[in-house]
């Protein structure tokens, strides 16, 4: 069945990565765009939270990767429905994630830290649909599993 995955940091930059050169063996990186395009494929839906579009955004302006830049904003932009803007709802989620995994001993990030895996987990809930048909694909399991569905990207089905 069709599902919305939601696409954290690391699948997420994999989109702005170019195709391997012929020869050259495919990273991490294009295994991980080729498992997105497989997804879609599929049929699945894919959003990109606008806090994991920041954060990959931030390591490309700093390394003024232009064209990699045009590659991350042309997959989260010309499909419609598939950027999520932050609003105040996510965030006030965010906050409420965060201090339930302090009070309960179970820190997601140090406690000066912005924690963008809250926001994340928040972004996703907020989406508005049951927590059975969404999942993200991360390489952080551990901190979002305690608030939503999440799985590594290579373990979820297309």
């Amino acid at each position: 069945m069709p599902r919305v995955i939601v696409l954290d940091t690391f699948p997420l930059s994999s989109t702005a990565k170019p195709p391997p050169r012929p020869g050259e063996a495919p990273t991490a990186l294009n295994q991980c765009h080729d498992w997105i395009k497989d997804c879609i494929r599929a049929g699945n839906r894919i959003v990109a939270p606008s806090v994991c579009y920041y954060e990959t955004l931030r390591e490309l302006e700093r390394l003024n990767a232009t064209a990699q830049i045009n590659r991350l904003r042309q997959f989260c932009f010309t499909v419609p429905n598939r950027f999520i803007s932050i609003a105040d709802a996510h965030l006030e989620l965010a906050a409420k994630f965060w201090a339930q995994a302090r009070k309960a001993g179970s820190p997601t990030a140090d406690e000066q830290s912005l924690d963008v895996d809250m926001i994340l987990a928040a972004q996703a809930v907020l989406l508005g649909i049951p927590t059975s048909d969404f999942i993200i694909a991360t390489t952080n399991v551990n901190h979002l599993a305690q608030f939503v569905p999440a799985d590594l990207w290579s373990n979820v089905t297309p």
